[in-house]
């Protein structure tokens, strides 16, 4: 029994750590799936991705070309993994909350990559900073009123041992 306990342990902590290389490499994906003035690879599956996002003008999702374009998803999507994980791992702490503000920021950079809205009003710099407003407001509003609650829960328990042991 003891020796299925640390090989499922050992296999989750083996798992955590090729993740971990794995994301840690994601910046460096664009030079596995294509070549310098080649394109994409020749021995990578062609599944219509680059068609589908390449535009009228051959640029893809508004990038030069499918390597920057994966290079600048990739690069986004390295840090969204990263802020994820931290915000998981921060289970507990007082500051958990306020790792949802990048997370959600790299997520709508994200989005804007994947649904071609680099050069809609989406993308701009107001309404970039129009969300992290909001967001950091959210976080607040949730954190100050998230106190309170648990500072009432605290003095109402108190009060309630405090008044059953007068009996």
């Amino acid at each position: 029994m003891a020796q299925k306990k640390w090989m499922k342990t050992t296999l989750k902590e083996l798992l955590v750590v090729v993740g971990i290389i794995l994301v840690s490499t994601m910046p460096y994906f664009h030079d596995v799936i294509t070549a310098k003035a080649v394109g994409v690879r020749p021995w990578i599956p062609q599944v219509g991705l680059q068609e589908l996002l390449t535009n009228s003008n051959g640029r893809v999702a508004g990038f030069s070309s499918y390597r920057v374009f994966l290079y600048n998803l990739f690069i986004h999507l390295f840090a969204h993994i990263g802020f994820l994980g931290w915000m998981m791992d921060a289970k507990g702490k007082y500051y958990r909350i306020a790792l949802l503000v990048p997370v959600i920021l790299s997520g709508y950079t994200i989005s804007i990559f994947l649904l071609n809205a680099k050069v809609t009003d989406y993308n701009d710099t107001s309404t970039k900073f129009y969300i992290t407003i909001a967001a950091t407001i959210g976080v607040f509003v949730y954190y100050f009123l998230d106190r309170r609650n648990k500072l009432n829960s605290e003095k109402s328990k108190q009060l309630n041992e405090g008044a059953s042991g007068d009996f």
